[in-house]
């Protein structure tokens, strides 16, 4: 098996996990890389809360309150995806590792949204959860397959809405609207949309 990479990429101020990986079976049996790809998976969604959570305290500093509570709202998301990945790993008779968030490194707002915006990353993370679902199908592992389909269609949505939010960042002061999250998957919206669960929660 080629050897499973988590790329941390560092730009500046922020820092953007992507995930590469080959589709081959690993060889401590016909599991093992959708065990390592979940597990890649779960640090990184762990990382990226942690990481939004930071930036929405120095958004609110900053008084961009409507950005403080997109960040808060992504962050959810990323926690229901990595409760997602603990599922899955757990299914697959695996053992969710410990993990201890990466200190972030935190710019401006400004910064922030700029670099979680970042094109190449977002392109690169798609790719890697389009490999990893495709694997997983492969496998016959249905769970970690939904749980990569899920983080992928969340993290594309997440680029938008920073993307969204970098290109018109003075008017996001004053007083914020909130966000829906997907309580099934995670997907952050303005609008109960792209849902097809009842479950559905509101930052605000």
């Amino acid at each position: 098996m080629r050897k499973l990479r988590t790329i941390l990429w560092a730009a500046g101020v922020v820092v953007i996990v992507c995930l590469t990986l080959s589709v081959c079976e690993a060889a401590n049996g016909p599991n093992g890389g959708t065990l390592d790809r979940l597990q890649a998976a779960y640090r990184a969604e762990m990382n990226a809360q942690a990481r939004y959570l930071a930036f929405a305290v120095k958004a609110d500093e900053e008084g961009y309150r409507q950005v403080g509570n997109l960040l808060r709202a992504v962050a959810r998301g990323e926690q229901i995806l990595y409760t997602n990945h603990y599922s899955a790993i757990k299914a697959l008779g695996g053992t969710p590792e410990d993990v201890t968030p990466v200190e972030p490194t935190i710019g401006t707002t400004k910064e922030n949204l700029e670099r979680s915006a970042d094109k190449n990353a977002a392109d690169q993370l798609d790719s890697d959860y389009a490999t990893f679902a495709k694997a997983a199908h492969a496998e016959g592992n249905r769970e970690a397959a939904k749980t990569f389909e899920f983080a992928r269609a969340v993290e594309a949505q997440n680029f938008r809405l920073f993307s969204a939010a970098a290109q018109k960042l003075e008017s996001m002061r004053g007083t914020p609207r909130g966000y829906y999250i997907c309580g099934q998957t995670g997907f952050v919206s303005i609008a109960m949309d792209n849902c097809s669960s009842p479950d559905w929660e509101r930052v605000k």
